[in-house]
């Protein structure tokens, strides 16, 4: 399956001057010593004589999509606003509603979503049905859910995280990764089906249960600020996938926390590819600047160090420590310049 990034490919037509090779160096984009040549080619790359048209042409990511369940909790105290100051007046469930659509949205074709509630009544259940079934192109099923579903119940997470591994036990294994995102407003209850009864050994033990079976959680926390979180810090270390610091769980109180820390969960789980499939094939192959993050790649023929055309014409792959950086997600945007050849290396 192909998934579509969301790296960005600009292209500039009518340019004009010939861009100049350097003279020997370390081809490694990490060699800060490399900067200046980068900054002389993509500077006259992008000069005003080479025109102002620009246009974004998309490409495709070739890896696989993996999969990723959220497991949400939509207990009653989900209505209230987050604590935050300036007050927030809308709700918890607003909130999440509008930033689960958005990232489901933009991520949907690169990876594949589900999700599952907690509780699945107005009480302490938590059944393995899940709300979306992992697929790609899940954003219209998460809008249609939160259209017709409102919060309501206790914070039966153990349940619910133990349904997730049901679920997934039940679906072909993804090979290109499985996780789920554990995303609550407060601390688990419901030991026993008791919904005074708190149920942290019972939650962290369902994600330790998880992570044995190769699934990680990612743990949220929106709309925690002051309660007596431990449990979560707990689960995210169990999960696998602890946020670097002193909180090990993705910690959320407005709106703007929220996008920024599901699209960080959501970057971290997909590995981008090494190769692009372009929509249209460059009017002169030969005569093409590439950049990562504004920074000049040389073209590799013998396929060791820099991008060239491979498999066919269509694609563009990047080798050597370029791709290693693009798999580290330490690259951000792709950048073709056409009509103003790069460097190339024999």
């Amino acid at each position: 399956m192909r998934g579509t990034s969301t790296i960005a490919i600009l292209l500039f037509v009518a340019c004009g001057p010939t861009v100049k090779h350097p003279a020997g160096g370390d081809d490694d984009p990490s060699d800060a010593n490399n900067s200046s040549d980068a900054e002389t080619y993509f500077d006259a790359a992008i000069d005003s004589s080479c025109g102002a048209q620009m246009q974004n042409i998309g490409v495709v990511n070739l890896g696989d999509p993996p999969d990723l369940l959220v497991v949400l909790d939509r207990s009653g105290s989900m209505t209230a606003p987050p604590p935050a100051f300036p007050p927030i007046f809308d709700s918890k469930w607003s909130i999440m509603k509008n930033a689960l659509i958005q990232i489901t949205t933009q991520k949907d074709t690169a990876i594949k979503f589900g999700m599952l509630e907690f509780p699945s009544d107005e009480n302490c259940s938590a059944d393995a049905t899940p709300e979306v079934g992992i697929a790609l192109g899940t954003h219209t099923a998460f809008t249609s859910y939160f259209t017709g579903r409102s919060p309501g119940g206790n914070t039966p997470a153990h349940f619910s995280l133990q349904s997730a591994l049901t679920y997934y036990q039940s679906i072909p294994v993804n090979t290109a990764g499985r996780y789920v995102i554990f995303a609550t407003d407060g601390v688990p209850n419901c030991s026993n089906n008791d919904p005074d009864a708190a149920s942290d050994l019972e939650t962290v033990a369902a994600v330790t249960a998880l992570k044995t079976a190769g699934i990680p959680t990612y743990v949220l926390g929106f709309g925690t600020f002051g309660l007596p979180v431990g449990v979560l810090n707990d689960a995210a270390v169990a999960g696998g996938k602890p946020k670097p610091g002193t909180t090990k769980f993705y910690e959320a109180n407005n709106a703007n926390d929220l996008n920024m820390a599901l699209a960080a969960i959501a970057g971290g789980i997909v590995v981008p590819s090494c190769s692009y499939q372009l929509q249209s094939v460059p009017p002169d192959p030969n005569s093409v600047t590439v950049t990562l993050n504004g920074m000049v790649v040389p073209r590799s023929p013998s396929h060791t160090m820099g991008w060239d055309y491979h498999p066919n014409a269509m694609t563009i792959t990047f080798f050597g420590s370029y791709c290693t950086q693009i798999q580290s997600g330490a690259i951000t945007n792709v950048s073709f310049v056409y009509g103003c050849p790069g460097p190339v290396l024999n």
